[in-house]
C-alpha cells in the first residue's frame, strides 16, 4: 500500500547533480527548505553526484544529530572553506593550482613553515617532470598523425593539485555517515567500464568513503581520474550527473530534486567561438536530456496508476482480467511519486571553467540565489511532478519498479548499477 493509503509520511529524499562550483546553488536551496516555517524537510535518502555527492554526504553525516543545522552548517563549510579565502592570493578548499609564482608574494603562505613555498615549488616541479617523462615515453606507441600526437601530450588536469579538496573530504564525520539510518547514494563512473558505481553508506569507511567523493566529482579533463581497487574513477555525471533514479529505486515516494542545468536557450550562443565552452554546452545539452528524461518517466507513472484506479472502479470493465492487464503495464510494480523540481534557468557558470570559480562574492552570490529560489518555489512554474487525488488516496497494493539509468521503467537495475 502506498504511504499516503496507510496514512504515513511519505518517503522524502534529496537529489543533488553535480557542477562543480555552482553547487553553492545547492547549498542554498537546501537551507531554504530546512528551514521554512511550514513542513520543513525530513530526507530519509540522500542522493549525489560530483559536487552534489559532497553536500549529500555532508548533510547525510550530520541530519541525524542535528537535523536542519546541518544545512546551516553546510552553507559555512562553502563560504568559509570552500570559497576561495579573502585577499588576493586566498586558496579554496578544491584545488591549488601547480607551480604558481603567486604564492611566493602571499605572505599567508610562509606560515607555519617558511620554507613551505619553495618545498611545494620543488613539489610540483617534481611532479611535473616525471608527468612529462610519462608522456613522451608513451610517444612510440602512439599511432596516426603527429597532431594527434601532440594532442595526447596534453592533460589540463596536471596542472591542478587536489590536496585541499582531500583535506576538506576527510573532515567529513564518515563513521556518522555509516552509521546514519538515512541512506546516503552516491554515484561515480567507472572509467575502464563506463559504467555506474554507487557507493552506500556501508562504503563510507576511512578508507574508501573519501575516494568515492573524490571519484564522484573527478570531471574528465580538469580533475585527475581516482583508482579505486585496479579501475579508474570519474565523476558520475557522465552517466548520471542527476541520480534521481537512484532516489527512486531506494524507495523515495517525495523527492526534491536540485539539479543546476539551465535552459539550453539561456546559454549565449557566442560561448560557442571557444572550443572549451562547445563542449560544455554540449555536455549541458546531454545532462538536461537525461534528467527530463527521469521526470517524463515519472509523469508517465503517475499518469498510469490514474489510468488503473479509474479503470478498477469503473462497472463497465469488471470483466476484464486486471491482474493480467497489470501484469501486461507493469502497474503492479509503480508507486506514485512527487517530484519538486529546483534549478536555475540561466547558466550559473558562465563556461566550463566557471565550474572552478570558488570567488567568494560568487559562491556567496550562488548560496543566496538559491536561498531565494527555495524559499519562492512554485510547482507551476517549475513544472513539478504532483499526484491528484486518485494517486493521493491509492489503496491498490503496488509494488515499486526499479528504473534503467535514463529513467526506463524495468524490473532489474540498470546494468551497471550496483553497490561497490
Amino acid at each position: 500500500m502506498s504511504p499516503a493509503a496507510a496514512g504515513a509520511r511519505p518517503i522524502q529524499a534529496v537529489v543533488l547533480s553535480g557542477g562543480g562550483a555552482s553547487g553553492a546553488y545547492e547549498v542554498g536551496v537546501l537551507k531554504a527548505l530546512a528551514t521554512r516555517a511550514e513542513s520543513p524537510i525530513d530526507p530519509e535518502v540522500f542522493a549525489g553526484t560530483s559536487i552534489g555527492s559532497y553536500n549529500a554526504a555532508f548533510l547525510a553525516s550530520q541530519w541525524d544529530s542535528l537535523g536542519a543545522v546541518a544545512s546551516q552548517n553546510l552553507e559555512a563549510v562553502w563560504r568559509q572553506r570552500l570559497a576561495n579565502r579573502p585577499g588576493p592570493f586566498g586558496a579554496n578548499g578544491l584545488y591549488r593550482v601547480r607551480g604558481n609564482p603567486l604564492d611566493f608574494l602571499n605572505p599567508a603562505g610562509y606560515l607555519p613553515n617558511p620554507l613551505r613555498p619553495f618545498l611545494r615549488l620543488a613539489a610540483d616541479g617534481g611532479f611535473f617532470f616525471f608527468e612529462a617523462l610519462r608522456r613522451l615515453s608513451g610517444l612510440p606507441l602512439i599511432q596516426g598523425p603527429r597532431l594527434q600526437a601532440a594532442a595526447n601530450l596534453l592533460d589540463f588536469s596536471a596542472a591542478l593539485a587536489l590536496d585541499p579538496w582531500v583535506e576538506t573530504i576527510a573532515a567529513l564525520d564518515f563513521a556518522a555517515i555509516r552509521n546514519s539510518r538515512r541512506r546516503l547514494l552516491v554515484a561515480a563512473t567507472n572509467y575502464e567500464s563506463g559504467r555506474l558505481r554507487v557507493f552506500a553508506n556501508r562504503d563510507m569507511t576511512a578508507a574508501l568513503g573519501p575516494l568515492a567523493i573524490k571519484a564522484s566529482s573527478a570531471i574528465p579533463g580538469l580533475l585527475p581520474a581516482v583508482a579505486i581497487g585496479s579501475q579508474r574513477h570519474v565523476d558520475g555525471g557522465v552517466v548520471m550527473n542527476t541520480p534521481l533514479t537512484l532516489a527512486v529505486n531506494a524507495g523515495a515516494s517525495e523527492v526534491h530534486l536540485v539539479y543546476l542545468d539551465p535552459r539550453i536557450d539561456a546559454i549565449p550562443t557566442a560561448t560557442l567561438d571557444s572550443t572549451l565552452d562547445a563542449l560544455y554546452r554540449n555536455q549541458v545539452i546531454g545532462w538536461s536530456k537525461l534528467v527530463n528524461m527521469d521526470i517524463s518517466a515519472a509523469n508517465r507513472i503517475n499518469a498510469t496508476l490514474r489510468a488503473l484506479q479509474r479503470l478498477r472502479g469503473d462497472p463497465k470493465a469488471r470483466g476484464i482480467d486486471h491482474d493480467g492487464l497489470t501484469r501486461e503495464l507493469h502497474a503492479d510494480r509503480l508507486m506514485p511519486i512527487t517530484i519538486h523540481r529546483y534549478h536555475p534557468h540561466d547558466d550559473l557558470a558562465g563556461g566550463a571553467l566557471g565550474l572552478l570559480n570558488f570567488h567568494p562574492d560568487h559562491i556567496g552570490s550562488l548560496i543566496d540565489r538559491g536561498f531565494e529560489d527555495g524559499s519562492q518555489h512554485d510547482c507551476n512554474e517549475s513544472q513539478c511532478v504532483l499526484l491528484g487525488e486518485d494517486e493521493a488516496s491509492q489503496s491498490v497494493p503496488l509494488r515499486r519498479t526499479r528504473w534503467g539509468s535514463e529513467g526506463v521503467l524495468a524490473g532489474a537495475a540498470a546494468p551497471g548499477t550496483h553497490g561497490s
